[in-house]
């Protein structure tokens, strides 16, 4: 692999606000056009886009009853002792 050069680095700077969709398109088409000619930096770019979406879907999954309701009691012994120690 070689050394990253200066373009990959402003990937590398701007990867969150193009992910975020936070750039403006000419930002975006620059990275676009970058990534169809360096494999390093797609392979980056598409995994970490992969990430955030499975990050994404993970976040709207329904907790399992059983899990929801150790919380509730966990959250109501901590309230309950620290009314006790006021």
């Amino acid at each position: 692999m070689s050394a990253p050069t200066n373009t990959c680095q402003e990937i590398l700077t701007n990867i969150s606000g193009y992910l975020d969709g936070e750039l403006d398109a000419s930002a975006c088409d620059a990275i676009d056009r970058h990534c169809l000619e360096c494999a390093s930096c797609a392979a980056l770019v598409n995994g970490l886009r992969e990430t955030l979406g499975l990050c994404r879907q993970a976040a709207t999954a329904p907790l399992p009853d059983a899990v929801r309701q150790r919380a509730r009691e966990s959250v109501r012994r901590l309230l309950d002792r620290q009314e006790k120690e006021s």
